[in-house]
């Protein structure tokens, strides 16, 4: 159904920072999409060579040894006791978080520092010959932003999405706030649309659990225990009216699939009808299109219990009615449906 909804044109997705391999809500796009990932170290970049042969179409994907800057250029790469911390970006060990309670300082430190030559986005496309980005997600420990500002003026004025990781503790001196992100965006005429949220629970004695499983004698990632948020991951659209601006049917259908891609089906299904009413597509292929989202829904999420039957809805209400007031749903003290208005 993906293939149908693209037809036959092409779709690419970039991953800057790609070490833990395909991000799990793109694997709906393996054999579909062309999709870059791009790793500074060539160990990761062995590793995700490895991983392609499990791929459906291996050669629908690139792995690029660079390291993504603004600049091209050598530049000191901080290289953290745990790879995965590394940045372009010197840890600041003056504000750890804030108070120094969640941080085990030895993912940090010692710190080393290493003279690397950097690469923008821009030169390593040009090189490839690839003149569309249509995804991107970046996880470089801070230099994010400045990582997508040498995507250059071109590709990111026609870019679909972005998910970038937006730290909020100072851990990295330069690294861009959520505010820089956003007013960034805005000036591209993309809209934030998600977040999605990684939280840090509070260490006792240095040892992470400690707390649950000792004092409250509950499971480690227990709900009733809440925990810090550290970090998230911020996900910008295009704007739908830049989008149906351009006029062009099959910029629509790769918005339609990378709206899927982030289970905003509604959104796709909304931008078909919008589309033929603005005489961008005609009634039969929204038609289509909108079937192909709602088929595509069923296949990938299909639960019995999340069904609109009887059966399920009184079960849902009994969950509903016994789950302890504290138990987090969307919100992190309160086990409710999402609000409304």
């Amino acid at each position: 159904m993906s293939e149908s909804l693209l037809g036959s044109q092409k779709l690419v997705g970039v991953d800057v920072g790609a070490a833990n391999g395909l991000l799990p809500h793109w694997r709906s796009l393996d054999g579909i999409a062309t999709i870059y990932q791009v790793e500074p170290r060539k160990e990761s970049c062995d590793d995700l060579r490895a991983q392609l042969q499990n791929s459906v179409r291996p050669d629908l994907y690139q792995v690029i040894e660079a390291g993504v800057a603004g600049t091209e250029g050598e530049r000191t790469l901080y290289v953290s006791n745990v790879p995965t911390g590394s940045s372009l970006y010197s840890p600041n060990p003056d504000a750890r978080d804030n108070d120094g309670q969640y941080t085990d300082p030895s993912y940090f430190w010692p710190i080393t520092e290493r003279k690397i030559s950097t690469r923008r986005l821009e030169g390593i496309f040009d090189e490839v010959s690839e003149r569309q980005v249509d995804l991107i997600k970046l996880d470089i420990q801070g230099a994010e932003l400045e990582a997508l500002e040498g995507l250059g003026e071109t590709r990111l004025s026609n870019l679909l999405c972005a998910e970038l990781e937006i730290g909020l503790h100072d851990i990295y001196k330069e690294a861009a706030s959520f505010c820089d992100v956003q007013d960034f965006f805005q000036q591209y005429q993309m809209q934030f649309f998600d977040v999605r949220v990684s939280r840090a629970r509070l260490p006792r004695n240095g040892s992470s659990g400690t707390y649950e499983q000792s004092v409250f004698s509950v499971q480690d990632n227990s709900p009733t225990l809440s925990a810090r948020v550290w970090e998230f991951d911020a996900v910008f659209f295009r704007s739908r009216t830049d989008v149906l601006g351009k006029r062009d049917p099959n910029l629509i259908r790769r918005m339609m699939l990378i709206y899927a891609t982030y289970n905003f089906f509604a959104e796709a299904h909304r931008l078909a009808e919008d589309a033929e009413k603005a005489g961008i597509l005609s009634g039969d292929v929204c038609a289509e299109l909108q079937k192909l989202i709602v088929d595509l829904h069923y296949v990938k999420h299909f639960r019995p219990w999340l069904s609109r039957h009887r059966f399920w809805g009184l079960v849902q209400r009994i969950r509903y009615r016994l789950a302890p007031r504290n138990v987090q749903r969307w919100c992190q003290y309160m086990y409710q449906e999402y609000p409304h208005g």
